[in-house]
């Protein structure tokens, strides 16, 4: 883009100006520490400027543009990708309650006497996923599932005073990412341990675990949708006296599915299934449970209920030892930003479905139409169960006759959003595909999925 046509304020000399008190030359060298494949090597794609006058757009015409982009978006699709971000049904009063003002609006409350109704909402949260996961203390929201995992690592860590955390391989393969760039640094040592059968391998647990072993980190359903042996998974980190670590992406499934029931010390994870809208992959919200006992090293804001001097209920938020509050080198974490209104979204979902309600949406409208997809799909010519015998909840994974991505291109065509191509991440599971079905899904959009996957086996798929 020309110097003359810029969308951003900023003169060549307050460029000069900066550069030169930063001690640099020139823009480029602000980012010499990003290898050249990663770096956008190419003209942004904005909009071309007025064809008379050399002027960029206007905000009409700026605004026009953007909803030009937009409209190229299908939204009519039918989905069946899951793998962390999930298509769940969102009520109408969830927004209508998350923009008015007065939640809408407000960020920090560092002023308990001025934020009650904020504070209050916070706490509702926390009393729900205490709920949710069986255990006794909340914090108020994390950035998102994989940093919650990160400090849910370091919390174990603080807590055991050791060094050594093993996580699973089938753990969201990108939530191992994260994980191991924030552990990459500093005296950690992460150990993977493989796969079997679609779950944790448990004797390559048993061999890696030692007293030495500060957690275990295992998500259930994992990232292929299965329940893991959270029983035989506690047990052995307990032998150790390590923490087990419950990971749960898919939130929906703690309407079935309770933590503590299966010996987890602390729960984290991600929780956008409750009322967060997909938004191309965010803001999400991350979340840790423990148990009152480790509460000193619960990493965010945690609100407590009390009473002011009057005897009326009050909220006040309790250790926050984040490093806003306090100095950065005591605090418990720099990471734990605080996603409060899609903690709100949470709450206001959670009471709107209720016990009952959320229960029987994950049980009828989540699990059992997964099982009902998963036959479907089972009985077409080429398609096979990659882990059979495993229980699932709603994601489910099948051996594809064809090259995934081939396939979902045309299933695209049809306006179909298909699976996963499980061979992004696991070279060993080529042409596997992670289906997904939820509430979203109904018996129809499964069928017709079915028939379309039929017809271009018979056409034979290019």
């Amino acid at each position: 883009m020309k110097d003359n046509i810029s969308y951003i304020p900023t003169t060549k000399k307050d460029l000069s100006e900066m550069l030169s008190e930063i001690g640099v030359n020139k823009i480029d060298d602000l980012f010499e520490t990003i290898p050249q494949k990663l770096r956008l090597n190419s003209e942004l794609l904005l909009p071309s400027p007025l064809k008379k006058i050399d002027l960029p757009l206007s905000e009409i015409e700026l605004s026009g543009y953007m909803q030009e982009i937009s409209a190229r978006n299908n939204s009519n699709c039918k989905y069946f990708l899951g793998a962390g971000c999930y298509n769940h049904y969102i009520p109408s009063i969830v927004d209508l309650f998350l923009k008015m003002p007065k939640f809408y609006t407000p960020y920090t409350p560092y002023k308990p006497e001025t934020n009650q109704g904020t504070l209050q909402v916070m706490y509702e949260y926390q009393t729900m996923m205490c709920r949710l996961t069986g255990l006794e203390v909340s914090n108020a929201s994390l950035y998102d599932g994989a940093t919650a995992m990160v400090e849910a690592g370091k919390m174990a860590a603080r807590l055991t005073g050791r060094n050594e955390i093993i996580i699973s391989k089938s753990i969201h393969p990108e939530y191992r990412q994260v994980f191991n760039t924030y552990f990459k640094y500093g005296d950690w040592k992460v150990i993977e341990v493989g796969i079997s059968n679609g779950k944790t391998n448990l004797k390559d647990l048993e061999q890696n675990i030692s007293e030495q072993t500060a957690a275990v980190i295992v998500q259930s359903p994992n990232f292929f949708g299965i329940i893991e042996d959270m029983n035989q998974v506690a047990r052995m980190a307990h032998k150790h006296s390590s923490l087990y670590i419950s990971l749960v992406v898919e939130a929906l499934s703690l309407a079935l599915i309770k933590p503590s029931d299966f010996g987890a010390d602390i729960v984290a994870g991600e929780a956008q299934s409750f009322g967060n809208h997909m938004s191309f992959g965010g803001p999400h919200l991350g979340f840790i449970n423990c148990y009152s006992k480790h509460k000193s090293k619960l990493p965010g804001r945690i609100v407590t209920k009390t009473e002011d001097a009057d005897g009326k209920t009050a909220y006040m938020l309790w250790g926050a030892a984040r490093e806003q509050h306090i100095s950065r080198n005591r605090a418990t974490s720099n990471i734990c930003s605080n996603h409060a209104l899609n903690a709100l979204a949470v709450s206001i979902y959670l009471s709107w479905y209720g016990n009952k309600g959320l229960e029987e949406l994950a049980d009828m409208h989540n699990m059992q139409m997964a099982h009902y997809a998963y036959e479907k799909i089972l009985k077409i010519h080429g398609y096979a169960a990659t882990f059979p015998e495993n229980a699932f909840f709603n994601e489910f994974v099948v051996n594809c006759p064809h090259s995934v991505g081939a396939l979902n291109k045309k299933l695209l065509e049809h306006s179909i959003v298909g699976g996963l191509e499980l061979g992004k991440f696991y070279s060993e599971y080529k042409n596997k595909i992670l289906f997904c079905v939820t509430e979203q899904t109904n018996q129809d959009d499964i069928d017709e999925l079915a028939d379309i996957l039929t017809y271009l086996n018979e056409k034979g798929l290019k």
